[in-house]
């Protein structure tokens, strides 16, 4: 295999990690508070204009401002997010912009969500009628119309404590909220529970506040809250954390040299080294911290049995494939999604340029796997990666390689899926994402490497699109991987 920068493997988690962070939480109601403050006047009427500096491990990395105005028949917000996250050594400027309106309940009635980082720009704008979620995903001018049912109206994924403060939640209680996140499209539960209030110095002051503590997939985020219901201080996974601070401070620059990598953050030491991965047929690895959660680590190439997780190395199926003879259940996995446009016309022509009519479905997949590896500067991008988009501009990571190759192989006729989870690389695993074709069975594929199958150092946690990478915000900081044997 080729040699490879470390720096190539960074995929989709960085993305997620701050989308989550700055989800689950909401800093509305914004009121001048006094020394020591009580927690009994009712929420202001008046539009608020809050401003909190966001850190990670006491580095200040950006800040968020955001006004809040309550209107006849609900609320209305603006909220604008400024960050220099550090990827690979890369430091790199994200820019958010979320504007929306909520119902008396706090539940939402539309939003858009605008995204702009490096060369990509990602946007998704939406409302609910009636038991629909109707959203428009993509970039400006080139967007895809898709609904989702609901159960119930959700929040935004922004609006769950202040839906907790909204219901007056009493003490030592916890409730559920359905929370829409609009960087994955995906709706989930999460419990918000009322701890004891606290006392916290803020800008100067003490003020007494009410805490709540957020458990979202098995990741734990608190938040306290003034007596208007702004929050005042957040703290959450990753070492990130954010304090309401004066609109001046917020402002102030940032210190691009004292900026942590999540790169390295994130990642899990290796108790061994491993000199030539591809050439290992069998890797067994004990595997704990990640009890109770909802991780996809036993099946097909990987077996579970207890805390061994035994990977092997696949084999290519002999047999001839076509649409006609494939299972019923693989089938969907041809289908175009809002960020993965295998039915879009730049696709299609790529693929005829990649591959040919006569070529069996193992040599498509390795021509496309190989023209991604070739084709795709390997660069780290902050963004929610479509298909088209990477086309396009012919940059990205190992989510923008993945999102690209899942939408070739399905235009080439192949079910294709997305696997996250990790890999090894020099002394330790990285947060990574690849892919799966079926080929007779389900086959590891890696652009970012150029390899059929993948090497059995790819752990995957993880298979899906979108909404089911936000399962891997409970993993962070908490699994432990110690190899056993390789052969």
């Amino acid at each position: 295999m080729p040699k490879i920068n470390w720096s190539i493997l960074w995929g989709v988690l960085v993305t997620i990690i701050f989308f989550v962070l700055l989800a689950i939480r909401l800093e509305f109601f914004f009121k001048k508070t006094e020394t020591v403050e009580t927690l009994t006047e009712a929420i202001t009427q008046k539009p608020s204009d809050t401003w909190m500096n966001i850190y990670q491990k006491n580095n200040k990395i950006g800040f968020v401002h955001r006004t809040f105005a309550i209107m006849d028949k609900g609320f209305h917000y603006n909220e604008t997010t400024i960050m220099q996250i550090n990827t690979m050594g890369v430091t790199q400027a994200l820019h958010i912009n979320t504007e929306g309106d909520l119902n008396p309940d706090m539940t939402v009635s539309s939003f858009n969500f605008d995204l702009n980082s490096s060369l990509f720009r990602f946007n998704v704008h939406g409302f609910v009628v009636k038991n629909k979620l109707i959203l428009y995903i993509g970039t400006p001018g080139s967007q895809q119309k898709s609904e989702i049912t609901l159960q119930a109206i959700p929040h935004m994924s922004g609006s769950i404590y202040d839906a907790a403060f909204h219901a007056n939640q009493a003490k030592d209680t916890t409730s559920s909220f359905s929370i829409f996140d609009p960087a994955t499209l995906g709706l989930r539960s999460i419990k918000v529970t009322r701890n004891a209030d606290e006392i916290i110095p803020v800008i100067g002051k003490l003020i007494l506040t009410q805490k709540y503590c957020a458990d979202f997939m098995g990741a734990k985020n608190c938040a306290w809250l003034d007596k208007t219901g702004d929050i005042l201080k957040e703290t959450g996974i990753m070492g990130l954390s954010m304090e309401k601070v004066s609109p001046q401070k917020a402002q102030e620059g940032i210190n691009r040299d004292d900026t942590i990598d999540f790169t390295e953050f994130a990642s899990v030491p290796a108790n061994i080294k491993i000199d030539e991965p591809s050439k290992l047929d069998e890797i067994r690895i004990r595997i704990s911290g990640i009890r109770g959660l909802l991780l996809f680590l036993n099946g097909g190439r990987q077996n579970l049995y207890r805390d061994i997780l035994t990977i092997k190395r696949e084999h290519l199926s002999t047999a001839p494939l076509s649409g006609n003879n494939l299972p019923k259940e693989i089938t969907k996995y041809l289908q175009a999604s809002p960020l993965v446009q295998a039915d879009d016309p730049q696709i299609k022509a790529q693929v005829t340029k990649i591959i040919r009519a006569s070529d069996s479905s193992e040599q498509k997949t390795k021509k496309i796997v190989s023209w991604v590896y070739h084709n795709i500067k390997k660069e780290p991008v902050l963004s929610v990666p479509n298909a088209v988009e990477v086309l396009k501009n012919k940059v990205g990571d190992c989510n923008e390689h993945a999102v690209l190759v899942t939408a070739l192989l399905r235009a080439a006729g192949i079910p294709a899926q997305i696997e996250t989870g990790l890999v090894y690389l020099r002394g330790r695993f990285y947060y990574h994402a690849w892919n799966v074709a079926y080929l007779g069975n389900w086959v590891t594929a890696d652009a970012v490497f150029n390899q059929l199958p993948a090497d059995v150092t790819h752990i995957r946690l993880i298979r899906g699109e979108g909404s089911e990478q936000l399962d891997l915000i409970g993993v962070m900081g908490k699994i432990k991987l110690e190899i056993l044997t390789t052969s």
